[in-house]
């Protein structure tokens, strides 16, 4: 929709600056390829490379995997639990139990204060759904352990934390093994519970999503684990020759998933795109300089980027002005205050196609006690599906690398390559998916050959993924040279 005079040449020029050409596409992703090696090469992980981390999963599931496991999953401020019943076809039972953290042990004054109350509701979960697993005659049951904080992993199920996120603060708990602190307090409770694997959410997407996948029905294999929400992510298998900072590799390993860590592809900016309101938001953040690639297309970020250009805009007098006066000075709290605009919010107004946007004056009205005339609901409108069709664009250049690097891995395998996906922005926002699939085809990392690339939705990917990994270190372990 086109806007006045006064407005319509700032709008179209800040559609410019968000626009992602089709020769930064290709060009980005060798810049991304050539990050990855940097980041397998370096020893120690920095702010100028991608972590690349190697995770100690040395194979990727078949979906034959069979029997029951147990996951815990600590991302933030709910703890879930859950038992996975794998059924060898490549279908599973799930069952799980949420708790919520309380505040006082996020910034506890010992681990163990933390990590107890994790031991206690892992027993609450088998109190309910599993009193025979309780018995101390029977095997114990196996864990796997989603811990979605910074973590120096040198074993399947050894990884020390290296520091604190998301509003949790124990000091002590920094540089000490998490699964030793879960499995001591499991011990101290006499739970029959075994912690054998630490994880992350996306090592178990692309677990899960494998598992799920039944190539001989959909004729593609699951290649990448992805998180597209709050955060971004992702992981993939590498062969173990490309992993040369990896000094003591399992035995009989030929690979290894890699946690890529790309929400901090280009931390130092040499390629991705820059805007004076990407700088703004990167300024508000705990983090400033690192994760800027997340920084540009997750779901924490872009309903900030729209309201810092809003703030822009009204301070030359563009939008809102009646409405400053109206308040006598004054514009809408949650307007006014960073991060009050969640990116559900943009998923509605992006795909409004009612008379004069009244669908969003209601939105707007609802979300952000914020009055809109016609012209300032364009505006919105238009910047948002500038921002957005940008994140998505860019959320392809991993995805399409990726299916790029390990092409050769498949050379023999005429199926199809599928991306397992997890996260609200690509479950839910309007258009995320297929404008994802549109740039990665723009790339055309599968040139010369005959394969199509697919994006299948992975739900509950970190808890089933995960607890399939118990299931791959015994089959590793019976079969050590069928990898």
């Amino acid at each position: 929709m086109y806007l006045p005079h006064h407005l319509e040449p700032t709008i179209k020029q800040l559609e410019e600056d968000f626009a992602i050409s089709d020769e930064f596409l290709i060009k980005a992703s060798d810049f991304f390829l050539q990050s990855m090696d940097e980041g397998l090469k370096a020893p120690e992980q920095s702010r100028e490379h991608m972590p690349m981390i190697p995770t100690y999963v040395t194979a990727i599931p078949t979906g034959k995997e069979k029997g029951l496991y147990l996951a815990a999953d600590l991302g933030g401020t709910n703890f879930r639990v859950c038992s996975v019943d794998l059924k060898g076809d490549h279908t599973h039972e799930l069952i799980q139990n949420k708790y919520r953290i309380p505040q006082e042990l996020m910034k506890a004054s010992s681990a163990d204060k933390l990590f107890s109350y994790l031991a206690q509701k892992i027993e609450s979960f088998l109190d309910e759904h599993h009193t025979e697993a309780k018995e101390k005659s029977t095997q114990p049951l196996k864990l796997g352990f989603t811990f979605s904080f910074p973590v120096n992993q040198t074993n399947l199920d050894e990884g020390t934390l290296i520091r604190w996120t998301k509003g949790f603060d124990i000091p002590d708990a920094v540089d000490r093994d998490i699964v030793d602190l879960l499995q001591a307090n499991l011990t101290v409770l006499e739970i029959n519970v075994k912690v054998v694997a630490l994880a992350n959410d996306t090592v178990g997407t692309l677990l899960s999503g494998a598992y799920q996948n039944n190539p001989a029905e959909t004729n593609a294999n699951t290649i990448v684990g992805a998180i597209f929400g709050t955060g971004t992510n992702g992981a993939y298998f590498e062969t173990l020759e490309n992993i040369p900072k990896l000094k003591n590799p399992p035995p009989g390993a030929k690979g290894m998933v890699i946690n890529t860590e790309w929400g901090s592809f280009d931390n130092t900016l040499k390629i991705l795109p820059r805007t004076k309101y990407d700088e703004i938001v990167d300024s508000e953040t705990a983090n400033k300089g690192y994760h800027l690639f997340e920084k540009r297309i997750s779901g924490m970020f872009l309903g900030e980027i729209l309201r810092v250009i809003l703030i822009d805009l009204f301070k030359q007098d563009l939008i809102f002005t009646d409405l400053y006066k109206a308040r006598g000075g004054s514009l809408p709290h949650r307007l006014a205050q960073p991060w009050q605009l969640d990116s559900e919010v943009l998923s509605y107004l992006q795909i409004d196609d009612s008379t004069d946007l009244k669908m969003s004056e209601l939105i707007l009205q609802n979300t952000l006690r914020l009055p809109t005339t016609r012209d300032e609901r364009v505006v919105i409108q238009r910047l948002t599906q500038a921002i957005s069709n940008r994140a998505a664009k860019l959320s392809a250049i991993p995805l399409a690398t990726i299916a790029k690097r390990v092409k050769d891995q498949y050379k023999d395998d005429d199926k199809d390559f599928e991306f397992g996906c997890d996260g609200s922005v690509v479950e839910f926002y309007p258009g995320f998916r297929q404008a994802i699939l549109d740039s990665v085809n723009v790339i055309d990392p599968l040139k010369g050959t005959n394969k199509k690339i697919h994006i299948r939705i992975s739900k509950d990917g970190s808890s089933v993924g995960v607890a399939v990994v118990p299931a791959l270190v015994e089959e590793i372990q019976k079969n050590p040279h069928n990898l």
